[in-house]
């Protein structure tokens, strides 16, 4: 495995769990961990591809417990890989977000003064040093791209990925649609063109709240892993399977229910 800072590589050998958004779904989360913990492996991976915070309930937002747990996991393990989603990045940004008419940056500030009470803006700043170390994205060995959402258009080869945060975080045109686009944002041919420059065949998108999972032009696999539009889905990789497009990657979707 290599960290070329924002990419993750990982080698043709092991498994790899996708989950996709989260978005502060506490019993989801739980028994995605249930999962990793069975699965776990000198040579698999688990990969979420962002969106851990900002539930639409706040009564029931888990977001802080989640980002908690997230974070240990991933800085106690080398196999367990945390993306940035454009809500982590909105903390980054100091860019207020919203869903359906709710403020879902307001709604966290609440979260984090009613557990931490008047160290609130500490722990906001120390999520946010955390997020900034999070990559943007994973390149497997058997060609098989992974991101919160995307592509990006104009990228023209794998190192602006792995550059990509050197534009900073908040008028960077090329991050912000990794993180945000959905398709309509982008084409098919767009897809087809980004797969070609970095070098992959198919990829994997969080993002967009489908009905399990969707694909796109036969190259693109979009998973909803909690917030759905129906069914709860993730994909079980196999890093060692020959992956031609899309169509490979339908075969290793797993459900929840």
């Amino acid at each position: 495995m290599f960290n070329n800072r924002k990419l993750i590589e990982l080698p043709k050998k092991g498994k790899a769990l996708v989950i996709t958004d989260i978005h502060g779904n506490i019993d989801d989360y739980n028994r995605f961990m249930d999962i990793w913990e069975n699965f776990r492996d000198r040579d698999n991976h688990l990969i979420q591809t962002g969106d851990l915070i900002h539930g639409m309930d706040l009564k029931n937002d888990k977001s802080i417990e989640i980002l908690d747990s997230a974070k240990y996991k991933f800085e106690n393990s080398k196999n367990f890989h945390l993306l940035l989603g454009n809500h982590e990045w909105s903390l980054i940004s100091k860019t207020e977000i919203y869903k359906a008419g709710i403020n879902l940056t307001l709604n966290f500030e609440t979260l984090l003064k009613q557990k931490f009470g008047i160290q609130w803006e500490d722990k906001l700043e120390n999520y946010i040093k955390f997020f900034k170390k999070l990559p943007v994205a994973v390149k497997t060995g058997n060609k098989v791209f992974i991101s919160h959402a995307g592509p990006p258009r104009y990228i023209d080869d794998i190192d602006e990925i792995i550059q990509i945060t050197n534009a900073g975080y908040s008028k960077n045109r090329k991050l912000f649609e990794l993180l945000w686009n959905r398709y309509g944002d982008y084409t098919k041919e767009d897809i087809d063109s980004f797969l070609e420059n970095i070098g992959c065949n198919a990829m994997i998108v969080g993002h967009t709240p489908v009905n399990g999972v969707e694909l796109t032009n036969e190259r693109q696999l979009v998973v909803a892993s909690s917030y759905t539009m129906g069914k709860r889905a993730y994909v079980k990789l196999d890093l060692e399977s020959k992956i031609k497009n899309g169509k490979d990657l339908l075969k290793m979707v797993k459900y929840l229910d």
